[in-house]
């Protein structure tokens, strides 16, 4: 009994680090995909130009407002 259970421990233990090693090896892929993105979207950022126009604002409301055609509005 403690020799089966020793054995699927260990079993248990290689499939761990197997998983563990691609996961580390998919990670690294990962985190240099991300760093050419990074270096992309810094790029296109810095080459995007922002424009200051003045947006009109809206005029002032002259005049009277009736809760009645609040209550009607829906």
């Amino acid at each position: 009994m403690n020799d089966a259970l020793e054995a699927m421990v260990k079993v248990l233990n290689e499939e761990t680090m197997a998983t563990t090693m691609a996961l580390s090896t998919r990670i690294e892929e990962l985190e240099g995909e991300l760093a050419l993105y990074r270096v992309a979207m810094g790029k296109g950022v810095s080459s995007a130009t922002f424009s200051n126009e003045d947006v009109p604002k809206p005029k002032e409301f002259v005049g009277t407002r009736s809760t009645c055609n609040v209550d009607d509005f829906l």
